[in-house]
C-alpha cells in the first residue's frame, strides 16, 4: 500500500525548502483511494490522487498564503506495518515527486478566545474505565483534576543520576541510534530545570519534508512548532527523517517497511531508559509530512501515545486497519490547500471521531486568535477522547499562528 502527494518549493527567510509528505498506515488502500481523502480538490486546486499506491500528481497553482508559516509539502510515499502495540511490518514504499509552489508569511496571534479556554459540555462523560482529561479545556468531556490518564507512569530512567551525552543543539550534534541496520538521528531537549526524580511528558516533533530536525529545536520561526512556550515542562524530541530519494535532501517519513514506526519505538525505549518519563503522556505533532507521521502513530500506536496534533496532514492509507483504540486529536488545515487537499484532513478527522465514539450533533465551537477560524470541538465521546477540528478559511499549505499555543493547551489537559 502506498500513497503519495505532490512536492512544493518555497523560499522563506532565505531558506529554500522542498517539502514532501506521504501517509503510511497498516492495511491496503483500494485502487484510487489514496487521494487526499478521496474527494475532489477545494477552491479549484485539484486534489492529488493515486492508483494502487501510485504517486499522485499535484494539481492547481499555489495561492499566496500571506499570513501563515509555510514549512513543508508532502510527496514521498510508504506504508507502515500492521497496527498494534509496537508492532513491525509493512510493505515496501516507493517515492514520487511532484511540484507546486507554496508561499506565505507568519500569521500573528492575538488575544481572542482559544480552544484551551472552552469548558466541556455539561453532562458529557467518559465511558467507565476510559481515559479522562483534567482541567476545563476544549475537547475535555471527562472530569477530574488529574493531568494524565490514571496518573503518572514513571519510566525506569527515573532516578538516574548520570544522563547520556547531550544532543540538544546543532553544536552538540544529534543522538544516534541504530534501527534495523540504519543509523537514525534525533535531538533531545530537556526542561530547563530537569529533575531526574520527576516524570516528564514527551512531545515528539516531526518535521515537514526537506526541513531538518535541528530547525525545530533552534531559535527559528518553526522552533518547537511554537508549542514549548505554553508547555515548557516536557521533554522535546525532534527526529530526523530519511531522504525520500537516494542522496537527496527531501527528508521525510515514508515509513518503508515500518522503518519510521520502528525508529519511534527505539527512541521511546532509549528515552524511557535514560530519562525520567511519564509513559502515560507521550504526544506527537507535526506539519505536512510531520502531520502525516503523527497520524501514522495515531493509527499504529494509539496505545502508546496519549494525543496527537495534526497540522495539514492526511491519512492516505485509510483508517480501517488502524488499531481500534481511541486517541484524542487536534487538527488544523487550510481550506484552500492545493498540496494536501483539506478532504484528506477531513477523512482523518472523521475516522477518529468514529473511533472515539464522538457525538457529531452535540458539539462546541471556538473562535481562534486570527479572527477568522472557527474550531469545532467534538467532546461528547464515549471514550472520553475529544477531537478538535480547526479549518482555516482561505489558507493554503501553511501553519496558522494559533496552532502552537492551541496544541500546547490541548496536550496539557491530558
Amino acid at each position: 500500500m502506498l500513497a503519495c502527494c505532490p512536492t512544493t518549493k518555497r523560499r522563506h527567510l532565505g531558506l529554500s525548502l522542498l517539502l514532501v509528505a506521504c501517509w503510511g498506515c497498516s492495511g491496503t488502500a483500494s485502487p484510487g483511494s489514496a487521494n487526499a481523502g478521496g474527494s475532489t480538490s477545494n477552491g479549484g486546486a485539484p486534489a492529488a490522487s493515486a492508483t494502487n499506491g501510485g504517486a499522485p500528481a499535484a494539481g492547481g497553482s499555489q495561492a499566496s498564503g500571506g499570513a501563515s508559516t509555510n514549512v513543508g509539502t508532502p510527496t514521498a510515499g510508504g506504508a507502515p506495518g500492521t497496527g498494534g502495540s509496537r508492532a513491525t511490518g509493512g510493505t515496501t514504499s516507493a517515492t514520487a515527486t511532484g511540484g507546486v509552489n507554496a508561499t506565505g508569511g507568519v500569521r500573528s496571534t492575538g488575544g481572542s478566545k482559544s480552544i484551551g479556554g472552552i469548558t466541556g459540555l455539561g453532562g458529557a462523560s467518559a465511558a467507565a474505565g476510559s481515559k479522562s482529561s483534567g482541567g476545563a479545556t476544549a475537547g475535555g468531556s471527562a472530569t477530574g483534576g488529574s493531568t494524565s490518564a490514571g496518573g503518572a507512569s514513571n519510566s525506569v530512567g527515573c532516578g538516574n543520576a548520570t544522563l547520556p551525552a547531550v544532543c540538544n543543539t546543532s553544536t552538540a550534534g544529534p543522538c544516534t541510534i541504530n534501527v534495523g541496520g540504519t543509523d537514525r538521528q534525533y535531538f533531545v531537549v530537556l526542561p530547563s530545570n530537569y529533575n531526574p526524580n520527576t516524570a516528564y511528558p514527551i512531545v515528539f516533533l516531526w518535521h515537514g519534508a526537506s526541513t531538518t530536525a535541528q530547525m525545530y529545536i533552534g531559535g527559528g520561526f518553526i522552533a518547537y512548532y511554537g508549542i514549548r512556550t505554553g508547555f515548557p515542562n516536557a521533554i522535546y524530541v525532534a527526529a530526523q527523517g530519511l531522504p525520500s530519494t537516494a542522496g537527496g535532501t527531501d527528508y521525510g517519513w515514508a515509513n518503508t517497511n515500518g522503518q519510521d514506526v520502528n525508529f519511534t519505538k527505539a527512541m521511546i525505549d532509549s528515552l524511557e531508559s535514560n530519562y525520567c518519563v511519564d509513559k502515560s503522556r507521550l504526544f506527537s505533532t507535526g506539519f505536512s509530512y510531520g502531520g502525516i507521521m503523527s497520524l501514522t502513530l495515531g493509527c499504529q500506536m494509539p496505545d502508546v501515545f496519549r494525543a496527537i496534533g495534526v497540522m495539514s496532514g492526511a491519512a492516505f492509507g485509510g483508517i480501517n486497519s488502524c488499531v481500534k483504540k481511541p486517541i484524542p486529536a487536534w487538527f488544523t488545515h487550510g481550506d484552500a490547500d492545493p498540496t494536501l487537499n483539506i478532504s484528506g484532513g477531513q477523512s482523518a478527522r472523521d475516522g477518529l471521531i468514529q473511533r472515539n465514539g464522538c457525538d457529531t450533533t452535540n458539539v462546541q465551537t471556538a473562535t481562534m486568535s486570527d479572527g477568522i477560524t472557527t474550531c469545532t470541538i467534538y467532546n461528547v465521546c464515549t471514550s472520553g477522547d475529544p477531537v478538535v477540528w480547526c479549518p482555516v478559511p482561505g489558507e493554503t499549505h501553511q501553519i496558522p499562528g494559533f496552532a502552537g499555543s492551541e496544541i500546547a493547551k490541548f496536550f496539557l489537559q491530558f
